[in-house]
């Protein structure tokens, strides 16, 4: 399934440039990324810092009728969480569900 299959969801989502993700961690502001690309490019590169929390979980996982337990228990839910794909995409999705 490619970018353009993905269901829309009806969902307003707040958007971040890359630019100002970049001031928020260069300023020492606590980011949580929810990386939603594939694992083996996760592991190629992702986003890093001392104030950052990175996770990944690809958005496969999310095209679910019911997501399942352990993938929900990966994300913190008591915080703001920046959620990155590769083109926008699949964490526009990912961030609305």
């Amino acid at each position: 399934m490619s970018d353009m299959d993905l269901p829309t969801p009806d969902v307003p989502v707040d958007t971040i440039d890359p630019e100002t993700l970049k001031s928020r961690i260069d300023a020492g502001e606590d980011v949580t990324v929810l990386d939603v690309r594939a694992a083996n490019d996760y592991e190629e590169w992702h986003i890093e810092g001392e104030t950052v929390e990175s996770i990944n979980v690809p958005y496969f996982e999310f095209l679910e009728d019911e997501i399942d337990d352990d993938v929900l228990a990966q994300i913190p839910d008591d915080r703001e969480i920046v959620v990155l794909c590769a083109k926008g995409g699949s964490s526009e999705y990912v961030a609305a569900t």
